[in-house]
């Protein structure tokens, strides 16, 4: 195989550290993901768990082999050019540690800083010739702020043309003050851009990327690893309310297969389902890397009725007996409970078992955002249905993903995994994320604010205008109302069509202060909930603000959590209550139609 004049330099470059390669023979064969899942296998075999969380980077360099050396230093980011190319290097200073290959590989430290709101970043160049330039890690720490680069022609003549970007789907822009590097954090620009780099092609990345090569304190432990026994059982609907449900749960890999058997209450007729299953993988939970997750939906139920079933995780026995209940045929009274940001606390976790006891005619519950802190890290998902215990094993829980549930630009994967949803979300976004369901004589809309917003307008539209139920409310994670940040973006797309519509109650967290406006309408408030809709915000954990400045729209607030909500359809009537734990009345409005 013929290698590319700038394949070579890199081979040349790593040599330094890699003496056993022969650059004109070596070949980059492998990906960052294989490299790293490979190491972690064999650091559990090697090091007792104490061990693992003394390991340094001297340490993992020596432990890789060269041939791993050589994909973390050319295989986090490349691309082609079709002419010769500088390419600039803009690290965080506040990283303690320089990436490995960065100087090895021909980079140099230039007299140059970049900067914006939060960081100040130093700038190493290395000149290729035209065609693949390799890249390499962003380090063995999770340093958030992960490096991004500039490419500029060496020749200003030539017209620059950059082909095969890999990591492929983040934009490439200009280097200018103003641009933002990262797309989970687009709201951060750069303020100070040295001339000399002004007018290049920017790759835009996201923080994410720091966890690609996370190995220095990065192993964890969950409290309530799995077993041989069905646990995290949860309820869901990916389809009608009155015929469907779904049911989760969870085992270790040695179970394989698992099945419901279900029943009306006080019949002898007994149904069958099995379940599917798949292996979800946190490979730095040392103490319970993989687990297989089951999903079982039963279809063709009676409306209306009461079912009792039970879980079945290969050859062991019938567990978790349990029970739910179909929403009816025809449209009755019926209620929900809704919380704000959860955060695997053990505080809403309580909250939430005795909400349960307090109003036991609940059909169903939602959470709109953040129900974990870290959406990437299992241990906190264990956390949140530990705490929850059996509160969603009668009752179906529909949620939204929050910021902390889709994190640092990677996706809400992992919430994705946990939860079995309507699959009839706007077309080109992740199924599962946005969706709606009807229950009863009502819409809900279940948005997932973290995507783009204006791609889901079209498909928010269609929902609403093709719905003719009596009430309609919409949850997602970003508050349009609050005092810290706008959403001007979210009221532009979505609060006009709740304006067009008459969505009745919009339902958010992220802000940690409970909130209920006015009826809003055009960003104002009116006279009636007919005129308008209210928007509502809530917290499930304790977060006492520090700044409290008034807003004119508010008709309630509190600083502090935790708070749950309550909302009952009795006829024409919607009665909507904010309760905290003990049950005191915080908050009450009633609408009638």
């Amino acid at each position: 195989m013929e290698f590319k004049r700038i394949q070579i330099l890199a081979m040349l470059a790593v040599v330094v550290f890699f003496p056993s390669c022969k650059p004109e023979r070596a070949k980059v064969d492998g990906t960052v993901k294989e490299v790293i899942d490979n190491a972690v296998t064999r650091l559990y075999k090697t090091l007792k768990p104490a061990e693992l969380d003394t390991i340094s980077e001297q340490y993992i360099l020596q432990f890789l082999s060269n041939g791993d050396k050589q994909i973390l230093a050319s295989r986090f980011w490349t691309f082609d050019t079709n002419v010769p190319v500088k390419v600039s290097v803009m690290r965080d200073t506040a990283q303690k540690v320089v990436p490995f290959w960065l100087s090895e590989s021909g980079f140099e430290k230039k007299d140059l800083v970049v900067r914006n709101e939060e960081y100040t970043y130093e700038v190493w160049q290395k000149d290729f010739e035209k065609g693949e330039v390799a890249l390499g890690i962003n380090g063995f720490d999770k340093h958030r702020p992960v490096y991004f680069i500039s490419v500029a022609p060496l020749n200003s003549a030539d017209k620059l043309e950059i082909t095969n970007v890999y990591p492929a789907g983040y934009n490439l822009s200009t280097m200018q003050k103003g641009a933002f590097t990262y797309h989970d954090w687009d709201g951060l620009v750069l303020t100070e851009v040295p001339d000399v780099l002004k007018g290049q092609t920017l790759f835009t990345t996201v923080r994410g990327r720091a966890r690609e090569a996370h190995l220095v304190k990065a192993f964890r432990t969950t409290d309530t690893p799995s077993s041989a026994h069905p646990d995290q059982v949860m309820l869901t609907w990916s389809g009608d309310p009155k015929t469907t449900v779904d049911l989760q749960w969870r085992t270790n890999t040695e179970i394989t297969s698992g099945s419901v058997k279900y029943w009306v209450t006080g019949s002898r007729d007994t149904l069958f389902a099995d379940a599917s299953a798949f292996k979800m993988e946190d490979r730095l939970l040392q103490n319970d890397r993989l687990v297989n997750r089951f999903t079982a939906k039963l279809n063709n139920l009676k409306p209306g009725s009461d079912y009792g079933y039970s879980l079945r995780s290969g050859n062991n026995g019938w567990e978790a007996q349990a029970s739910f209940k179909t929403a009816a045929e025809k449209a009755e009274d019926f209620s929900f409970i809704w919380f704000g940001d959860t955060h695997f606390s053990s505080i809403w976790g309580d909250m939430a078992q005795k909400s349960i006891k307090r109003h036991p005619e609940t059909a169903f519950f939602s959470i709109a955002g953040d129900l974990v802190t870290t959406g990437l890290h299992r241990d906190d998902w264990d956390h949140l249905w530990d705490y929850s215990e059996k509160t969603f094993t009668t009752r179906p829980l529909m949620p939204v993903p929050g910021n902390h549930d889709s994190q640092d630009g990677l996706g809400a994967w992992m919430y994705k995994e946990m939860f079995s949803l309507p699959e009839n979300g706007p077309a080109g976004q992740p199924s599962e994320m946005t969706y709606s369901f009807e229950y009863q004589n009502a819409l809900f809309l279940m948005l997932d604010a973290t995507l783009s917003v204006p791609d889901q307008s079209k498909w928010v539209e269609e929902q609403l205008k093709n719905s003719k139920v009596k009430w309609k409310f919409a949850t997602f994670h970003f508050p349009p109302y609050n005092f810290e940040e706008p959403y001007d973006e979210i009221m532009k797309e979505w609060g006009t069509l709740f304006d067009k519509y008459h969505v009745d109650m919009v339902m958010s967290g992220h802000m940690h202060y409970y909130l209920r406006t006015q009826p809003m309408h055009a960003g104002k408030p009116v006279s009636d909930p007919s005129k308008g809709t209210i928007y509502t915000m809530s917290i499930s954990i304790p977060g006492k603000q520090v700044r409290w400045p008034d807003e004119s729209y508010a008709v309630k607030r509190y600083k502090d959590g935790p708070l749950y909500q309550h909302i009952a359809i009795k006829g024409d009537k919607l009665f909507y209550r904010c309760l905290d734990p003990e049950g005191v009345l915080k908050d009450e409005l009633m609408i009638e139609k």
